[in-house]
């Protein structure tokens, strides 16, 4: 996440007043840092992040510049080729699915395929429109299958992606049917109104969700409705403290009316409340919480959840989805979860699947010798583990 001192640190109530959009180049410049000579769609396009935090420190609403013809910086980035700077203009608030043309076009037809697939990924897992088209009326997943891009086929089509090419695509389709549905207590959710609640606002205490528990809960109680809402990279408060495993955080925003989620539900262990959204709604077991995390890798995050894990797989959810290249059991190795453990590998869950590292590929066993997770190592060796 992105640890700057963001200015909504000592924000009140009080509505705040924004910078109008404007092209940086013909625009008074902040002290230098990164490159001090490149405007922030330069700086965007060459993926110089000190730059680009130099001038939102200037200009809060950096993302939502746009060029003399019509871009936004988060145009420039996909154009470059660069995923840091993607999910650094994410966290500013930048529309994923911005005009003239949505960034996702560029990005599932840059020449580099990982690269391709890596920019892919951060903007449809954040809700980039993954049926958006040119104006000559191409699809994302025409020009990806033009590419010969097999892996952001099915990706788009993950993401909801339709069309004649989907229709013979063999991936998962995320579903999100109860995801909004219901509050902790089971009563149908009903959001408050957040009308004069700058959106700004929203994103930061988002961000806060990930990792500051005492503001988060500061600033509910200043701003109630901020429990009720999503971040421009689709999140809300409650799902950012549920895929960090801040169960804790997660039961104070459900309990001030949040939405609980089948995701939410398994993080904090409310193990009745992930029954009754199962048998309302089979499909609910192919639920992905913010990012795109998948629902069995809840089942790791806080404490381990053997017995929500075994009522989700027994009710079809996939013992495999990955997140981020990662399964449940790769969690669970590196937490030394051996009881989550056993139910996954129970299931048919792949004790040798392989997740990328900066090391290489690795499979759980060899992620639990590494964190020095020897009950977890000896169960894994035990069931054919490898390193």
């Amino acid at each position: 996440m992105n640890n700057r001192r963001s200015f909504l640190a000592t924000l009140t109530l009080a509505p705040v007043a924004l910078a109008p959009a404007q092209n940086t180049a013909t625009a008074p410049l902040p002290p230098s840092a990164g490159d001090a000579s490149l405007d922030v769609f330069q700086a965007a396009y060459k993926g110089d992040i000190p730059r680009a935090t130099e001038l939102a420190k200037w200009n809060p609403a950096i993302a939502r510049l746009r060029s003399a013809d019509g871009r936004t910086p988060l145009h420039f980035a996909v154009e470059g080729g660069q995923p840091a700077m993607i999910m650094f203009l994410t966290m500013q608030g930048a529309d994923l699915s911005a005009g003239p043309e949505s960034p996702l076009l560029t990005a599932v037809g840059y020449p580099d395929h990982a690269v391709a697939f890596e920019m892919t990924q951060s903007l449809v897992m954040n809700a980039s429109d993954a049926n958006a088209k040119r104006a000559d009326g191409k699809t994302a997943l025409e020009i990806a299958a033009a590419r010969g891009y097999q892996d952001i086929v099915e990706l788009l089509v993950h993401r909801g992606a339709t069309g004649p090419q989907a229709d013979s695509v063999k991936a998962e389709r995320v579903y999100f049917g109860k995801r909004y549905s219901f509050d902790i207590n089971g009563r149908p959710y009903s959001p408050e109104n957040l009308d004069g609640l700058p959106q700004d606002f929203i994103n930061e205490f988002a961000r806060l969700a990930h990792f500051n528990v005492e503001r988060v809960k500061h600033l509910a109680r200043l701003a109630p409705a901020l429990v009720f809402a999503r971040a421009t990279w689709d999140e809300m408060g409650i799902e950012a403290a549920a895929h960090m495993g801040l169960a804790d955080l997660a039961k104070f925003l459900a309990d001030h009316g949040a939405p609980v989620s089948t995701c939410t539900a398994t993080v904090i262990g409310s193990r009745d409340h992930v029954e009754a959204l199962v048998k309302s709604d089979p499909a609910c077991v192919r639920e992905r919480g913010a990012h795109d995390l998948p629902l069995m890798m809840y089942t790791a995050y806080s404490e381990q959840r053997a017995e929500i894990a075994d009522l989700l797989l027994r009710s079809g959810a996939s013992v495999d989805a990955r997140g981020f290249g990662m399964t449940a059991l790769h969690l669970a190795a590196n937490k030394g979860y051996v009881e989550l453990a056993e139910v996954l590998v129970a299931h048919g869950a792949d004790i040798n699947a392989t997740s990328k590292s900066r090391t290489g590929e690795v499979t759980p066993l060899a992620i639990a010798v590494k964190a020095k997770q020897d009950k977890m190592a000896d169960f894994l060796k035990s069931k054919g583990g490898r390193a």
